[in-house]
């Protein structure tokens, strides 16, 4: 027993000597919040603000005298009641926070403390790791012991993030109640505390169940740690919710995708101090964003679990103007314009039919159409179906083929020409998994929504590649010049191979096009010209168009590769239509001039055949029924 004594006193001699180490280093090693932290501040298109990065005063910063004191109060009393009594974290409070949490089954109080709580918010990620939470308990001693606690309460109140883009608490009262803090009541501030601990499970705007709910909790808390009467918490219960009003784009909060690709972009960047004060300036469009995000919330409940990835790039710059990497940021911050690579199914076709017209194709050449089974090679066979299995059982056109997405046709072409084709095709776009496969005519190859519209945008750039870019500029904080976005496209297409593509790729909703089955934007038809082409497979359901003025490109799916049911598969038509058509609205119906090398002609899209009856599409000179050397089968 006199052994278990001594080593436990030799433990805490140890404990206490690391921890006098530890707040002794924390008192000499000086801490400057707003000096050493990094300041980025990123700019959009038009030179406003967009985001900053540090929490500096004049980031929309409250003093804590202007913080009503019942406000301090309600926070501190639930995130952490001692917190004027430790030193930067709270060993008793974690063991009753765990307890509270098991025997109401909320999580209802977290173990970190208001200056813990601080320190990630200002200098850490939010990543589980003990390496992390190590790093947390120095900053928040460092904290503890060069600043008061006045200070502390004051940039913890300032940092909170609440969803929806909304960071500080006077910023929050003005979000979810078009109010100042002064004139919150007892049951507008429990909501408030409770929505930090979990935006997209507590912002009334996504679930006002769980926000009244939490709300609840919070005002039992208040009571039970003397900050308001049972009275005063019986009447705010008895409160009706009064929400601000927001448009639904402002309410998904979805510019902080774009800006997250903008801070991944610069940490990619060796010659960029992030250390230093720097400011960002992009391409982002906060009229074209707002389209794109309203489009979104017109076609998908926040509710389903079906989530929407888009991106709106410029022609001939690659420009990206607006970017989704979800329905909602504040649902999930994963973001799948970028991050998420899916099968791009039938939007891979018009890349195919470039290299077919390179080869001597024009779009009156023809395959017959119907059930086949290729020979791969001596052991391998490849029997692809059309959609529904519907074929028309004769030969038709590639401006047909492109219309209906049929597969036969494109697997006939992919395999006259060679299936490496399509792959280096792919390789030069830098899609390095392309493989020379017979499935690869049909999209069996990953890209993310940013990568397949980067393709479509070369097609609306007449052939000119660029790569697609979110900074324009960089500056450090003497307004010196740290970089300069200079867009030099590169021919990648022969321009007039791309024309003629562009304009069959109108072919889609041409109603001309309606045999066996209907064009595949039949009833998406846009206001302006395109060139449009979806794809769809059993998990994925794409879009993605153009003309000189935008390229649109829209993913939707599920996260877990559950199958989409048919009734999903027209949302990202509808997604692409409304904000296509909404971006060009009071715009001149642009659209190419062909050269002189190309001639238009009257044909009918199905056969191919010149007809007084048939629709107008573009032809090299010369080569107006194919080449020659084209064998049909």
């Amino acid at each position: 027993m006199k052994k278990i004594g001594r080593l436990f006193l030799w433990f805490l001699f140890i404990a206490m000597t690391l921890l006098v180490a530890v707040y002794t280093y924390a008192w000499m090693d000086k801490l400057e919040l707003h000096e050493k932290r990094s300041s980025i501040t990123i700019y959009d298109v038009n030179g406003n603000v967009l985001y900053e990065t540090n929490f500096k005063k004049n980031m929309h910063w409250t003093n804590i005298d202007d913080i009503p004191k019942s406000v301090q109060e309600a926070f501190v009393s639930v995130e952490d009641k001692r917190f004027y009594y430790h030193a930067g974290f709270d060993p008793l409070r974690i063991v009753q926070a765990m307890g509270r949490n098991i025997t109401s089954g909320n999580i209802l109080e977290g173990g970190s403390t208001i200056t813990q709580q601080y320190a990630k918010n200002l200098f850490l990620t939010n990543e589980q790791t003990m390496a992390r939470k190590v790093e947390e308990f120095l900053y928040a001693a460092r904290l503890e012991m060069q600043y008061s606690k006045e200070e502390i309460l004051e940039g913890y109140l300032n940092t909170l993030y609440f969803g929806h883009g909304v960071y500080g608490v006077n910023n929050a009262a003005k979000y979810f109640f078009d109010k100042p803090l002064t004139k919150l009541t007892t049951a507008e501030t429990a909501m408030l505390v409770g929505i930090p601990n979990g935006p997209s499970i507590y912002s009334p705007y996504l679930s006002k169940e769980n926000a009244i709910k939490r709300q609840q909790l919070i005002l039992q808390v208040m009571v039970n740690n003397d900050v308001i009467t049972e009275k005063e918490k019986q009447q705010a219960e008895k409160e009706p919710l009064q929400l601000a009003v927001h448009t639904d784009h402002e309410k998904a909060g979805n510019d902080e995708y774009y800006i997250d690709a903008v801070i991944h972009d610069l940490q990619q960047r060796d010659d960029i101090d992030l250390g230093k004060e720097l400011h960002v300036y992009t391409y982002y469009d906060p009229s074209v964003q707002a389209t794109l995000n309203t489009s979104i919330s017109n076609h998908v409940s926040l509710k389903s679990e079906l989530e929407i990835s888009g991106v709106v790039m410029q022609p001939f710059t690659g420009n990206v103007m607006a970017l989704a990497g979800g329905k909602d940021y504040t649902l999930s911050q994963y973001n799948r314009a970028i991050d998420s690579k899916r099968q791009v199914a039938s939007t891979i076709k018009p890349l195919l039919y470039y290299s077919a017209l390179k080869e001597g194709f024009a779009p009156s050449s023809t395959f017959l159409s119907e059930p086949t089974t290729f020979q791969i090679d001596d052991k391998n066979t490849y029997a692809p179906k059309n959609y529904a299995e519907k074929y028309p059982y004769k030969k038709i056109s590639m401006i047909h083929a492109i219309s209906v997405s049929d597969n036969i046709y494109a697997v006939k072409t992919h395999i006259f020409l060679g299936m490496e084709t399509l792959a280096d095709s792919l390789h030069a776009f830098g899609i390095k998994d392309a493989k020379p496969e017979a499935s690869l005519a049909l999209g069996t190859v990953n890209m993310s929504i940013l990568q397949l519209s980067k393709i479509y945008n070369t097609f609306a750039s007449e052939g000119l590649y660029t790569e697609p870019a979110f900074i324009s500029s960089i500056t450090d904080g003497q307004g010196r010049s740290l970089y300069q976005h200079d867009s030099k496209p590169k021919r990648l297409l022969d321009r007039d191979e791309t024309l003629v593509l562009n304009q069959m790729l109108t072919a889609t909703y041409d109603n001309k096009n309606v045999a066996h089955t209907f064009p595949t934007m039949y009833g998406n038809q846009p206001d302006t010209q395109a060139g449009v082409k979806s794809g769809t497979s059993d998990w994925d359901a794409l879009v993605v168009g153009f003309n000189p003025n935008y390229t649109v490109g829209i993913w939707s799916g599920y996260d877990d590769n559950r199958a989409l049911p048919k009734a999903d598969f027209n949302i990202s038509k509808d997604i692409w239509q409304e904000t296509f058509d909404e971006l060009n609205q009071g715009k001149e119906n642009v659209w190419y001039q062909p050269s002189d090398n190309i001639v238009s002609r009257k044909v009918n899209p199905i056969t191919g055949k010149p007809s007084n009856d048939g629709s107008n599409y573009w032809f090299i000179r010369g080569n107006e029924d194919g080449s020659e050397k084209l064998k049909d089968d």
